[in-house]
């Protein structure tokens, strides 16, 4: 039976990655080249960054980011197919998703709020709409950070846990700034 309460449709996996993985990734993320964040405005085409912006990385050079794409499709299967199933008569699947972008959060640094229906992904050869975001964590040794949805509903990411939520405007959030130490967390859209 599908839900009416939106929160129902925001899913978070626990030890998603293991915590040896996590750590191997964010030590070699400490050696990739950054750059700082930008949101993408559909009105004008410009692209934008605000005050303490996070810095982003693709770091496909990194080898376990390929399990890590491998991983993601499971989960996404997971959260389709077994965690709705009401759905899979049809809604069954998806077109893709994203390579994973690596968000790096210094101190001081933060994301504004925004929703994740992103213009930019679609080059005319991808086409579509993200239907699906998939936010993982990293680690967990820093301070502050906390994920807000709603401006209500605070979620302190664990290393290795996984969001899977809808990519629409009913899924507004933000990253608060980090007070302490570096948050590493990844991300990808499912289309």
């Amino acid at each position: 039976m599908m839900t009416m309460n939106v929160k129902d449709y925001l899913k978070i996996y626990d030890n998603f990655l293991d915590k040896n993985l996590c750590k191997e990734i964010t030590k070699k993320l400490e050696k990739t080249d950054w750059q700082l964040h930008t949101f993408y405005q559909p009105h004008n085409g410009n692209f934008v960054s605000y005050d303490k912006e996070l810095s982003i990385a693709y770091a496909t050079e990194i080898p376990e980011t390929l399990e890590l794409h491998q991983k993601i499709w499971f989960a996404i299967e997971q959260y389709i197919v077994k965690d709705h199933d009401y759905m899979k008569g049809w809604y069954s699947g998806w077109n893709g998703y994203t390579q994973v972008r690596y968000n790096r959060y210094d101190a001081d640094t933060q994301m504004k709020l925004h929703c994740d229906h992103i213009h930019s992904m679609f080059d005319g050869t991808r086409k579509g709409v993200p239907t699906l975001s998939i936010l993982g964590a990293l680690n967990d040794d820093y301070e502050g950070g906390e994920q807000i949805f709603w401006e209500q509903e605070t979620i302190q990411p664990k290393a290795g846990q996984l969001m899977i939520f809808p990519s629409i405007f009913l899924y507004p959030h933000k990253v608060m700034s980090v007070t302490k130490g570096t948050r590493y967390s990844y991300v990808s859209w499912a289309w």
